[in-house]
């Protein structure tokens, strides 16, 4: 198997409408150009005032009712197995007190479970009225169990739904993979509407949950709405929240505002509820995006982040057999050559050596084959660690695209000096390829297998053209779809892994099996 050497390709930049973005210089490489320290937050501020800075029109939600957004599950601070399982129970409120009172049981159960308490935390920022984000933890739980909740203020049943806890080691379980997902578009809500269809016990986002700034404003209109359903349909979305576990990492989207001109901006850490396993991280330290704004904004939303901000930036869990390490990429001042992360990274692959299965999620793809966005290779530079440790499948997003790697060992041509902080760095290397893999005959990869799962629902979707194209691939490329938006299937029984690439149709575009002896 010849080793491979890529060549340079020109990097073209796409708006969200998917317009052809030229010079002059772009208000995203403005923003990237402050992030970095090349330019000073006020020196972009006539730029900045050219978008509006207000909520949309559908973003003021009703305040008479009990929720601003319905209960919805989640992971919470609990990456690793438990002999008694726990879901956390988020909800939107109101700035009011309220008799909130949850309780639960499992499907064998007959009574009730009640909660204990009910953690409330106010979110008060510049824009937005003050508002509560509830969390209640469903404990203790048999694993892989199907779990019935509900929500009361006193006697009062407001919200009731049915979960699953996470999966043992020894429980086989489905989940999805999609990335790009959050403008509120029919695409998104027809993607929704197939994964609610799979019925997955989590769904995982590499990244840019909502657009184009990681507002709360915009989960308001183009993210809650489309999973937050009461019924499932292809027009309007599913009620996914309520049942299926969400996990995600952050992109460019989720990342890249300030304070000072979108004050509601960093909402992934003000929403989410994930474990708080990674690196430590001081929130003006390297490696962290700086929140961008007055002493009074970043105040506030340090208070309500809590030690979420910048906590959840990294981090990792168990699922079933599995293990997820989750990496913030994008992020222009987080360096992955340096020791410290490096050191972590190592360590927790390390603490997953029991794992069957290894995955990875890097938003930035160290693999690409876009025309769009061939320069994105800074996480190649970790590459090393995750062949080392054995990882079997790196998720990625950014390009809007699904693209599958042959399994792969890559050798960087020289290990960077500087470090390697710009979403656009090259990083030049050979590869080894396995093409005796199949994924039907022969299941058992040599290498790691990259897929880009970013068709979640952004409408623009990148070089749709280099669908079942070959010559435009890198050498590396398998299997390149980009002619409808998708997401990624993954099915795990035991030691073998079935992964699938189902459409908006419910269209299976691609299937593949690997297997371990």
């Amino acid at each position: 198997m010849a080793a491979q050497s890529q060549g340079s390709i020109m990097h073209t930049k796409f708006d969200l409408e998917g317009r052809r973005m030229t010079p002059p210089i772009s208000r995203r490489d403005l923003l990237l150009a402050a992030a970095a320290g090349t330019l000073s937050l006020e020196s972009l501020a006539p730029v900045m005032a050219t978008e509006p800075t207000g909520n949309h029109c559908d973003t003021d939600p009703d305040t008479s009712g009990p929720f601003l957004v319905k209960p919805y599950v989640q992971m919470g601070e609990a990456p690793r197995h438990l002999k008694e399982e726990q879901i956390a129970v988020l909800w939107h409120a109101p700035d009011r007190d309220q008799p909130w009172k949850v309780e639960f049981r499992s499907k064998e159960a007959t009574d009730w479970t009640s909660v204990e308490s009910v953690k409330e935390t106010q979110v008060v920022v510049t824009g937005i009225p003050p508002h509560r984000v509830c969390e209640a933890i469903l404990q203790p739980l048999p694993p892989g169990a199907i779990v019935e909740y509900r929500v009361r203020r006193g006697e009062n049943v407001d919200f009731t739904a049915t979960t699953r806890s996470r999966a043992a080691v020894n429980q086989s379980f489905r989940c999805v993979v999609a990335g790009d997902l959050g403008t509120g578009s029919p695409q998104q809500r027809k993607v929704a509407y197939q994964i609610d269809r799979r019925q997955p016990e989590f769904m995982f986002v590499p990244g840019d949950l909502v657009y184009n700034h990681g507002r709360i404003s915009e989960y308001r209109s183009s993210f809650y709405p489309v999973y937050s359903q009461e019924t499932a349909s292809a027009e309007q979305g599913s009620p996914l929240m309520r049942s299926t576990i969400l996990l995600g990492g952050r992109g460019q989207h989720d990342t890249q505002a300030a304070l000072a001109h979108q004050p509601d901006a960093h909402a992934y850490f003000l929403y989410w509820s994930f474990p708080l396993n990674g690196p430590p991280l001081e929130p003006a330290g390297p490696h962290v995006f700086p929140l961008g704004g007055s002493a009074s904004d970043e105040g506030a939303f340090r208070e309500a982040a809590a030690k979420r901000f910048p906590g959840m930036a990294n981090y990792s869990f168990d699922w079933g057999n599995s293990h997820w390490t989750v990496l913030d990429t994008w992020n222009p001042h987080i360096d992955w050559t340096a020791p410290a992360l490096r050191s972590w990274l190592r360590e927790d692959l390390a603490r997953a050596r029991d794992s069957t299965w290894k995955f990875v999620s890097s938003y930035m793809p160290p693999f690409s084959s876009s025309t769009a966005y061939p320069q994105g290779q800074k996480m190649r530079v970790i590459v090393d660690i995750l062949q080392d440790a054995g990882v079997d499948i790196v998720f990625s997003g950014y390009a809007h695209s699904y693209q599958r790697t042959y399994p792969l060992r890559f050798t960087p041509d020289a290990i960077p000096a500087e470090p390697v902080r710009d979403p656009a760095q090259k990083v030049p290397g050979q590869w080894r390829l396995d093409k005796q893999f199949d994924g039907h005959e022969r299941t058992r990869p040599d290498g790691i297998l990259y897929i880009v799962s970013g068709c979640g629902g952004n409408p623009q979707l990148h070089s749709p053209e280099q669908t079942n194209n070959p010559k435009t691939w890198q050498p590396f490329t398998a299997k390149y779809e980009a002619s409808t938006h998708q997401f990624t299937e993954l099915e795990i029984n035991d030691r073998r892994l079935t992964l699938r690439q189902i459409s908006l149709d419910g269209e299976e575009l691609d299937r593949i099996s690997l297997s371990k002896p």
